[in-house]
This record gives structure tokens, sequence and C-alpha cells, in this order.
């Protein structure tokens, strides 16, 4: 990995994407592409745009390239009337549309910070009706780049990095782990369920650890990483985690302290499950819409906050179940229950809201940061 760090050659960030514009409808007469935070200096970015349905036009036609500071852009967003937004822009350009149907030119343009970093966005519209007056679907492609040469938002800056430096020490926790646990199958003949599970979650999450650095290894690289793996690295990181709560949960049922086997605990497992699928399902969600507007981290918007509440919901049932077993429970185990155990369930269901919470505090570039390193 480190030489791949080595030898990777930053270009710009890249994002494509459909768009639909034009029409009766007045919302598709102004789209927004893209985001990128620039750093101090001046940074970089260019645009351009293809027709995809219908095939041809009959004349090249012009759209309104409008680049809005981060400042000014919830103002522009509340504004109704799409058309008026422009007002806000700091910066317009026009972008071709080819009549042939192929890609248009790239327009190029530069943004100078001073004083801080800035998140700047970028839309198009067409409020002067070049477009015939139905809906046409376009193919956009947004690059931009740092007056460093990084193709990293501000937002990402030192990710890599902390990426690299976090798997060098979960690889050592994971290599004396399971020394660890060779070293006690040895010695007692076998490992206990609640071990090879807590390892299985662990190896997960590992797992899931090499393929988002791997990922952000190819994004200094092009721009845009290879999507496959980001994905299923916050797959395997929910499952990772639902893994580890079904663990605390049966645990505080009873499970290894009040009885040997799992028994009728038997009826936790398919709600695992269903834990498991919700939580796919909430990462694919939040991937349809991984470069909105309003997305600063992997779990912003409506998915951070249905988590959120999965999260409050698995705690109240960790505390019952802690609560239920203490009553059946001699007073060394109740002693060990109530304290040490609820304790430790506590900061990890509590963890992740508390985050994400705290990140709502922090200025828009930094929240990715918080929220990266915090969970």
């Amino acid at each position: 990995l480190f030489a791949c760090h080595l030898l990777a050659v930053g270009e710009a960030k890249f994002q494509s994407g459909p768009i639909r514009v034009g029409g009766p409808r007045k919302e598709n007469h102004w789209k927004y592409l893209s985001k990128f935070g620039y750093g101090i200096g001046t940074g970089t970015f260019a645009v351009r745009v293809k027709l995809v349905s219908p095939k041809t036009v009959s004349n090249d036609t012009n759209l309104l390239l409008e680049v809005y500071l981060d400042e000014e852009w919830p103002e522009a967003e509340a504004v109704e009337e799409v058309c008026e937004r422009s007002k806000h822009a700091r910066q317009k350009n026009n972008v071709t549309v080819n009549a042939t149907g192929d890609w248009g030119p790239w327009i190029n343009g530069q943004l100078n910070q001073n004083i801080r970093p800035h998140i700047w966005y970028f839309a198009v519209s067409d409020c002067q009706g070049a477009l015939q007056n139905f809906t046409h679907r376009l193919r956009f492609e947004f690059k931009a780049q740092q007056a460093s040469g990084s193709e990293f938002s501000i937002e990402m800056q030192g990710m890599l990095s902390a990426n690299m430096l976090f798997l060098a020490g979960f690889t050592y926790f994971v290599w004396r782990f399971s020394i660890s646990t060779v070293a006690f199958h040895r010695s007692a003949g076998s490992v206990h369920p609640v071990i090879w599970t807590l390892s299985s979650a662990i190896l997960i999450q590992y797992f899931s650890q090499v393929l988002h650095t791997i990922h952000l290894f190819r994004y200094r690289y092009d721009g845009s990483g290879v999507k496959a793996l980001e994905v299923l690295s916050e797959i395997l990181f929910m499952l990772s985690q639902v893994t580890q709560t079904s663990l605390l949960i049966l645990i505080a049922l009873g499970y290894t302290l009040l009885q040997s086997r799992i028994g009728e605990l038997d009826l936790i497992i398919p709600l695992c499950f269903l834990a498991g699928v919700i939580h796919i399902m909430l990462v694919g969600f939040g991937k349809i819409k991984d470069d909105a507007s309003y997305k600063y981290h992997e779990n912003e918007g409506i998915v951070g906050w249905i988590l959120m509440g999965m999260r409050f919901f698995l705690y109240g049932w960790f505390l019952w179940a802690v609560h239920s077993s203490a009553s059946e429970a001699g007073s060394r185990l109740r002693q060990f229950l109530t304290g040490q155990f609820r304790a430790a369930g506590s900061i990890y269901f509590l963890s992740y809201p508390l985050i994400f919470l705290t990140t709502k505090c922090f200025a828009p570039y930094w929240q990715h940061a918080v929220m990266s390193i915090g969970f």
C-alpha cells in the first residue's frame, strides 16, 4: 500500500451523471451538478455535457453553468423560482450542448480562496429556453482540483494518510488477537462461539477497511475511485456493526451468563438478520445520494437520522435485556451486568449518536473528518 501511495499520480475529482433539462416543468430548468471544497489558493474546475435523448438537435445550444459559494448556497436553494437563483451565483459560463450528440467542449474555470476553505456548488440552467419545449436527457462530466494539484475535496484532505495509519494499527491488532486466540485454542482445546463471532466481526471490519483504503488510493489517481469497492466496504462495515450489536444483546439476554446454550434466544437471530438487511438498504440508498449538495459525510441526511433512531432502539433493547438478566442473576453477576457490562455497552451504542450530533456543530468542510475519525 505504501508503494502505491508513492506511485499514485493525482489528476482531479471526477463526477459524472445524468440530468434532465428543459421542458414544461420549471424545476427542470435548473439542475444541481456537483460540489467541491477548495483549500487556500486558486483551484480549478472543468465541466462538459453530452446529449443523450434525443440523440441529436438541429443546432448547438448553450446552457448556463452557475457557480455558488457555500455562504450563499442555502439562500440560493431557498429561492422557489429556480430561474431567480442565478442572481446568487459568483460565476456564470456558457456550456455548449453539441447538436450531433457528441461531448461538448470542456468549460474551464478557476476559484480563489484567500482567508479560509470554501465549498463551491455547481449547477446548470436553461432559463432562456435554448432547448426545445420538452425535456432533454443529458450527461455531464465534472472535474475539480486543488491549487496543490490534489483531487481530494477539502473535507477529504488527509483521509488517505489517516486510513493508512488506522489500517496499520488495525493490522497489528488483528495479528495480536489471532495469536491470542490460537494460543487459547491450543491450551483449552476449543474456542467459545462468542469468540468466533467476535473474530468474524473483526475480520469483516478489517476487510472493509482494506477495501476503503484501496478505493482512496484509486481516488487519488483518477478522482473517482472504485465505486464497487466503496459500496462493498460500507456494507461490510455495517455487517460488522450489526454482528457486534447482536452479540452484545445476546449476552445481555443471558447467553453465556445465565445459560450456556442459545436455546430460546435463537428467536433473536432473525431480528438481527433483519437489522442487517435494513442497514444494507440504507447504505444503498445513501449511495444514490452520494454527491448530493447537502451531503458532507457518508451518513448525512435521512440515512444518518434513521441509523441514529435504530441505534437508540437497540440501546433500549440492550438496557431492558441487562435489567431482565440482572433480576435473575446472583449478586456478583448482577453487579457485573449493571456495572462494567452496561457501561461498556452504553459507550458502544451511544457513540454513533454522539458523534453524529457533534458533527453538526462543525463547518461543512470539517464534518467528514470529524465523522470518519470519531466513528
